[in-house]
């Protein structure tokens, strides 16, 4: 092929994406196609306060989008080359023998680990329901003993990729005690152990400051657990450290009037029960668990506690959660479910209308989308701003400062409460004069929960809690 030809063949395909990619965003934006993403996830534009600063932030969050993730085939190509990339190299990782040093990203030929789940702390687990006992006309017979659910007995652990934005991404198959396997992608840190544990010390210095600012409000925090924090870690990923010692720091940090808990991820089937196993999220029965340790921790004696309610398996939404489409591996994926509480009457404010009777009938009806993006966890819940339950007449009104956390778990948690404030990281600016704020709205408690990466260790340096300090 001749020079000319070439270039101007290149010249022409370069033009036709620069105007193709826009003009695709326009028809998602009107709603007449649905594209898939990937790897670079669309999330609201950081901002800084500064109306120059937040514009430029807004054009370089859109240009990436429009970019990468309105590339046609993007998703497609880029999830089925990792795909295949890392399934290739399982073979050759079988092979090798070398341990992984601890604080260093290992290459993509590390070995695979096998562990032995008798040396991991044991997780708490539910009981499935037994059948009903047979009896006699005269005599019962004794009642069955109740099943236990399968538990992690065997697991291997490989690494697939270090994600870019401060942690390294991790395969695991494990083995069930009922012959079943379930694969998940866990994380771990790659920022320097002295970075995040300065920033662990400011954040317990943020709060604490927050919590002086009104000394009528009532602080609670709760931190929203990830495999990292448990003990077991180093048996699961050798070579990578348990950041529970340094949570537990965290909280002896905090004074002596704010109460916290957490989300209790100690073993590899607390994570399977509670994760998604392709995202950093909670699942429904997570969110359930999280549900009764904050309503418990603020309401003591007093708390009342709705029943986990029924449970709904979407048939076909294969979900491939935040760890999957930054990783491009589409090894493992996760069947979406939800609960249905049977919540009463509320109002939500949300970033969007959302009833959840219309996002039930929707899902169940099998109208979702299908894309191997399609993030379930942000198509189904709703970002909630403001919530009232109008016949409640508890005397308390909750101010929560979270994250994307507080998805799902709003309208459950909120409940509990008259009203309920919500503001998500990147809105937390909007609160403006902290004091003023819980004075007008008769903020009686406000609580901190985010994902212990956010919310403790601060990895992205994106929590904005400094915004509420005079």
């Amino acid at each position: 092929m001749k020079p000319k030809v070439f270039v101007g063949a290149v010249s022409v395909l370069v033009l036709f994406f620069a105007v193709f990619c826009p003009v695709l965003r326009l028809a998602e934006t009107l709603g007449w196609v649905e594209l898939p993403q990937m790897g670079n996830l669309r999330e609201p534009a950081k901002e800084w306060g500064v109306p120059f600063l937040d514009a430029a932030e807004r054009f370089k969050a859109g240009a990436e989008d429009v970019y990468v993730n309105d590339l046609p085939g993007y998703a497609h190509v880029v999830t089925a080359m990792s795909t295949a990339r890392v399934d290739f190299s399982r073979s050759f990782n079988a092979l090798l023998t070398a341990g992984v040093k601890t604080g260093a990203a290992p290459t993509a030929a590390e070995p695979d680990v096998t562990g032995s789940a008798e040396t991991e702390p044991a997780g708490t687990s539910e009981s499935f329901e037994s059948p009903p006992a047979q009896t006699e006309p005269e005599e019962p017979a004794p009642e069955e003993p109740v099943p236990e659910e399968p538990a992690v007995v065997s697991w291997k652990s490989r690494f697939l990729k270090a994600s870019g934005d401060g942690v390294n991404l991790y395969a695991v198959d494990a083995v069930l005690s009922d012959g079943e396997t379930v694969g998940l992608i866990t994380s771990a840190f790659s920022t320097p152990e002295r970075v995040y544990t300065k920033r662990m010390e400011t954040t317990a210095e943020q709060i604490n400051a927050i919590a002086a600012l009104a000394p009528d409000v009532k602080p609670w925090v709760y931190v929203c657990s990830r495999l990292q924090d448990a003990a077991c870690f180093s048996e699961i990923i050798p070579g990578e450290p348990s950041t529970g010692p340094l949570v537990e720091k965290f909280f002896s940090l905090l004074d002596e009037g704010i109460r916290y808990d957490r989300l209790k991820i100690d073993s590899l089937d607390d994570s399977i029960k509670k994760l998604f196993l392709t995202d950093h999220h909670w699942n429904a029965y997570g969110m359930y668990e999280a549900y009764c340790d904050i309503v418990t921790m603020m309401f003591g004696e007093d708390a009342v506690i709705r029943p986990l309610g029924v449970r709904y398996d979407v048939e076909g939404a294969d979900y491939y959660g935040t760890f999957a489409r930054t990783s491009g591996y589409r090894g493992y994926h996760d069947s979406f479910f939800f609960y249905d509480y049977g919540l009463p009457e509320h109002e939500l404010i949300a970033d969007k209308p959302c009833v959840f009777a219309e996002r039930k009938e929707t899902y169940l009806a099998g109208k979702f989308s299908k894309d191997i993006s399609a993030d379930h966890y942000v198509l189904f819940y709703p970002y909630a701003r403001y919530l009232k339950y109008p016949e409640n007449h508890t005397g308390r009104v909750l101010l929560l400062l979270g994250d994307s956390y507080s998805r799902g778990i709003s309208e459950l948690l909120s409940s509990a409460f008259d009203e309920a404030y919500i503001f998500d990281y990147r809105r937390i600016r909007e609160i403006g004069d902290y004091r003023a704020f819980v004075e007008e709205h008769g903020i009686t408690d406000v609580l901190f929960m985010q994902y212990s990466l956010r919310g403790v260790f601060n990895n992205q340096n994106d929590n904005t809690l400094d915004t509420l300090l005079p």
